[in-house]
Order: C-alpha cells, then sequence, then structure tokens
C-alpha cells in the first residue's frame, strides 16, 4: 500500500457521510477507495452491516481486493469481515436479482443471466416490424419527453412497447435475463417490494462505488432507491474518462450528485503515473488543472506522433519498438490501443472467419488460445461452444460457468474440467495450427464426444440430440486456423493489442494508439464527445510513453495542432 497524500488521508479519514470524489487519471483512487472501506469498517461495529465497495470491471474488484488484503496483514489493522467486493452488476445480481427477481420476473426458478449464445434462446426473437430479432439484442433506453423505449440493432430501431414487453416477459417466465434487462429487474424489485429494499438499506449501509463515470441509467436509480432507503451512496471517478456513453453512461451522475446538498465533494489532483508532459497534454484536453507528482527520466519520454499507412502496419509497429527501445521500455510493458474491436483484431492479425454457429465459438476458442495467448477469452468462448452442444435444458449453466468468483463447488467443479479441455491442445480443443477441414474440425468432434461423456457421467449433463449437426464442416476451409507466421516478418515484436475500453483503468508504460481521421479530430478538441474521452484514456493509461499513430494522409494536416498541443514528432530533434 502506498503512503497516502494530504489529499488521499482527508477523504479516508472524512466524516461518515455521503461523498462525490472528482479523480483524475493516475490519482491512486484505488488505494484511496480501500483504504476508506477499511476505516469505515473500523469505525462501525458488526450490529450496522456490510460495507460495500463496487466498481465496473472484473480487474478491478481483484486489485481491490488484493489491496484490502494487503492491508489486512499490516501491523495493527482492523477486521476482516463485513465488506462486499464486488462489480456492480455482481452485486445487483447476487443481492437483489437471484434471491428476489421471480416475485417481478414470474417464473418458478432462480433467475438466471444469458449470453445470447444459449441454443434455447433461438424461441424467444421480438418483432420491429419488419424482421424478428433475438430478445436478449433489446437495449432500453430512458427517453425524455417519451419514457422507457425499447431498441435494437446498430440501426437502433425503435421496437414497439407493447411487442418488446411481451418478449421480456416471456423470457423472464423461463428465468432468463440479458445484461441489459438485469439492472431492469432489480429496479423493478426494489420500487415493488418496500421490505426487500429496507432490508438492504440496512444490510448494506455505506455503498462506495469506483469508476463512477461508468454508472448508467438504470444504475444510477438502482443507487437512488437504495439512497432513498438510507444507504450512503459514495462516487469516485472522473467525468473526463466516461467512455460508456452508448450504454447511458455519460458521468453527468457522478458530476450532479457532488453538488448536492448532503453530499461531500472531494478533488484528486495530482497524478501520480504519468510524466509531468503527458499530463500536461491530458490538462489541455480535459479542462483540468492536474499536478504530475512524476519528474521526467533520463529516457526517451512524453507524448510522440509518427504517420502510418494502414497496408504497413508492420512498419507501424517497428517504429513503436524502436521507440520503446529508446525509452527503455520491454515489448510486454507496452500496448497497442484501437478504438474498436475489429481495428484491434485486424492490428493484432486477424484471421479468416471458419465455422458458424456453435462451430464458431471453437475455432475463436483456438485462435484466442494459441495465437493471443488470451486463455481467458479462450475459455468463454469454449464455454459457450459447449453450452450450445447441451440440451436446451441447460440454458443456465453459461451464466453459472461465466459468474466471476463463483462460490458454489458444483460450478467450481465443472469449470476445471472445461479449463483442462480449454488447456489441453493434444488431449482437448484441437490446436488452431492443424488444417481446419482435415483435421482440426475431426479431432474436435472426437474429442467434444469425450467430453460431453464425461459431463453427463460426472455432472449429469445431457447432450443436445444434433449435437453433432452443429459441428459439422460448415465454412471450414482447407487451411489452417491461424495462419503460420508470414516470411520476412520475423522481426516484428509480438505485441499485446487491445480496445482502449478493456485497458481503462490500467497503468502501462509504452501506449500506442492507432487512429483515423475521425478519431485525432475528437481527441484534438477534448472530452466533450465519448470519442474524445475515449482518446483521453488511451492518452492516460501511459506511464511513460504514449505515441499517436497517425495516418499518412493526413500526418500534413494534423502535424501543426499536434504541436501545438505538445506533442513531438517520433525521430524528430
Amino acid at each position: 500500500m502506498i503512503e497516502l497524500s494530504p489529499q488521499q488521508r482527508e477523504i479516508v479519514e472524512a466524516p461518515l457521510k455521503p461523498m462525490a470524489v472528482s479523480a483524475c487519471a493516475g490519482s491512486g483512487k484505488t488505494a484511496t477507495a480501500v483504504q476508506r472501506l477499511a476505516a469505515i469498517r473500523e469505525r462501525l461495529d458488526d450490529r450496522h452491516g456490510h460495507i460495500a465497495l463496487l466498481s465496473f470491471s472484473n480487474v478491478a474488484v481483484d486489485t481491490f481486493n488484493r489491496d484490502y488484503n494487503a492491508l489486512l496483514a499490516e501491523p495493527g489493522s482492523g477486521r476482516i469481515g463485513g465488506v462486499e467486493i464486488a462489480t456492480v452488476d455482481a452485486f445487483i445480481t447476487s443481492t437483489i436479482v437471484r434471491p428476489h427477481g421471480h416475485l417481478v420476473m414470474g417464473c418458478a426458478r432462480t433467475p438466471f443471466l444469458v449470453h445470447g449464445s444459449e441454443p434455447f434462446l433461438a424461441n424467444f426473437t421480438v418483432w420491429d416490424g419488419n424482421r424478428p430479432h433475438p430478445t436478449t439484442a433489446l437495449r432500453l433506453e430512458l427517453v425524455k419527453g417519451v419514457g422507457l423505449q425499447f431498441e435494437v440493432g446498430r440501426a437502433r430501431t425503435v421496437i414497439d412497447q407493447k411487442a418488446a414487453a411481451d418478449a421480456i416477459r416471456k423470457l423472464a417466465k423461463v428465468g432468463a435475463y440479458s445484461h441489459a434487462l438485469g439492472s431492469f429487474w432489480a429496479l423493478r424489485v426494489l420500487r415493488t417490494q418496500p421490505l426487500i429494499l429496507r432490508a438492504l438499506a440496512r444490510r448494506f449501509p455505506h455503498i462506495l462505488v469506483d469508476e463512477a463515470q461508468d454508472i448508467g441509467t438504470f444504475h444510477q436509480f438502482i443507487l437512488l432507491a437504495l439512497r432513498g432507503a438510507g444507504v450512503q451512496v459514495s462516487l469516485i471517478g472522473d467525468v473526463n474518462q466516461g467512455i460508456y456513453e452508448f450504454s447511458g453512461a455519460t458521468g453527468e451522475f457522478l458530476d450532479q450528485y457532488a453538488k448536492r446538498d448532503d453530499v461531500d465533494g472531494r478533488m484528486l489532483s495530482t497524478n501520480y503515473r504519468s510524466v509531468p508532459s503527458i499530463v500536461t497534454i491530458a490538462n489541455q484536453l480535459s479542462g483540468r488543472n492536474d499536478m504530475a507528482a512524476r519528474t521526467a527520466p533520463a529516457t526517451l519520454s512524453g507524448a510522440y506522433y509518427f504517420a502510418y499507412k494502414k497496408d504497413e502496419k508492420d512498419n507501424a509497429l517497428k517504429s513503436f519498438a524502436a521507440l520503446l527501445g529508446q525509452a527503455g521500455i520491454a515489448v510486454n510493458d507496452a500496448v497497442v490501443l484501437c478504438r474498436s474491436a475489429e481495428w484491434a483484431d485486424d492490428w493484432a492479425g486477424g484471421e479468416e472467419e471458419q465455422g458458424r454457429g456453435v462451430l464458431r465459438h471453437f475455432v475463436d476458442a483456438a485462435i484466442q488460445r494459441d495465437k493471443f495467448g488470451r486463455f481467458d477469452e479462450a475459455f468463454k468462448h469454449c464455454c459457450a461452444g459447449v453450452v450450445g452442444l447441451l440440451d436446451d435444458g441447460h440454458g443456465a449453466l453459461l451464466s453459472e460457468v461465466a459468474r466471476h468468483g463463483t462460490d458454489e463447488q458444483s460450478s467450481q467443479a465443472l469449470r476445471r474440467v472445461l479449463w483442462t479441455f480449454v488447456k489441453d491442445p493434444a488431449n482437448g480443443l484441437p490446436s488452431a495450427s492443424l488444417v481446419a477441414d482435415t483435421a482440426w474440425q475431426p479431432a474436435l468432434l472426437a474429442r467434444a464426444e469425450i467430453l460431453l461423456a464425461a459431463l453427463s457421467a460426472e455432472h449429469g449433463l445431457k447432450a443436445g440430440d444434433t449435437w453433432k449437426a452443429k459441428l459439422a464442416k460448415r465454412n471450414i476451409l482447407n487451411q489452417p486456423l491461424m495462419r503460420p507466421a508470414d516470411l520476412g516478418i520475423e522481426n516484428v515484436p509480438r505485441f499485446r493489442v487491445s480496445t482502449v475500453h478493456k485497458v481503462k483503468g490500467e497503468s502501462i508504460r509504452g501506449v500506442l494508439y492507432i487512429c483515423n481521421r475521425s478519431h485525432l479530430d475528437e481527441l484534438l478538441g477534448g472530452t466533450a464527445t465519448e470519442v474524445g474521452k475515449i482518446g483521453y484514456v488511451a492518452l492516460t493509461r501511459a506511464r511513460d510513453l504514449f505515441v499517436l499513430g497517425v495516418p499518412a494522409n493526413y500526418l500534413k494536416e494534423f502535424a501543426p495542432k499536434l504541436d501545438a498541443l505538445g506533442f513531438a514528432k517520433a525521430g524528430g530533434t
């Protein structure tokens, strides 16, 4: 644990009342939130219930757990019990939806989350007037002057309210809900079951929410309902990092919450992460006036830009590697960031799509494991594929095995079986280097049969009648799933490639952010737009070196603007 600054200590030791903390990037808010949690727990005895510390990613939750356990290990630390650390969605699921959702959903079982790939969902669709869509694809929006509105698809087609409500009720009757519908049902519980609301308020009198700029519309209403029942809700976050506006998380709730009369507004305005030149640019983009705690190292550091051509990605990656070398940064301490998953896949060397339906999940699992070394993503795809081979009666299984940190022994045992299958290319999920139609698919078919037999004998899971047909050679090519390395590019480092959304909250020594023209426009325009905020988040992930990839045909246009902002041209003086 770090030594707290005066600003941080004032927050940790503040009176027990609701707080709203505006924290700049790299301000040590994780340590501050953990120590505030411990301080509240120390002041209250067990009769006062639990204290919850919530965030929006499993990575953040793991960090909170690690730091809180480290704090407890220090001499003279306080009590362990009475603390709940979880994601916001996991908290809502475990305390509201799973135990009480059946009261409003009309189902005779514990509600379960569906991910959209479960086979039984083929029977649950909603009509947009022209064609059906999966009910799980419904998005809920609160529109001013209209109220609750249901949308679907990239075009955000508005669905008739009665049709949407009927489709949601049909799904709810079997106990299923999507990510978008989980908070909807939780809010219904709180608004229609006053005894449950009061019980939750007594159980969790204090709730701290990290990354509060990511609080969406329904999360906001849930927190306000709990607050109305007596819960002291505290928020900590950075409005400039609100990059989930598509889900209603604009950061406005955090901004307005600090203005309430009974809320203690605070600031964290020292950046401990980035070198001063990066902090200076971040201030210009966000309109903040944060201080840099670090001094510039003797090696290359700061914010740079260079031109790239999309058909010459290897040259761009080599240029980034050269800059990292000058800065003394290892390749595994760096990341290449993109605005979208499609761009990230392209820059990571995406493969030609093979397989359809359930088979596609196993294809993706093999590629994620063997090409990118992303075992967590491989596991998710493999779980979806296995559930797709099972009888429709096992529709809730994917939710159970995917649940982070589940303590249920049966789920843990099943996860171990699936992890073994994922990690073993010799006996489990076949290697992506095999030729897809002649070697990989036949091997998968044989090994899936063995796996399903084991799942039946050890876990009582029944395979679907048509499981073999789901692994048939549809859209499978006579080539490996994963292309061998191209000749002549052996010197290109193997970088981690990701989207900005996936690294939010991380601290990374070297960052390359690949932009197109519109990304650059909005980045230079500051944090007034969602894409501008995404650029700001990319910039503020960097500890020592941030590099902006500018399309070569726009370099002349943008170079003067970047120079004026404080960027330096890579290779310049």
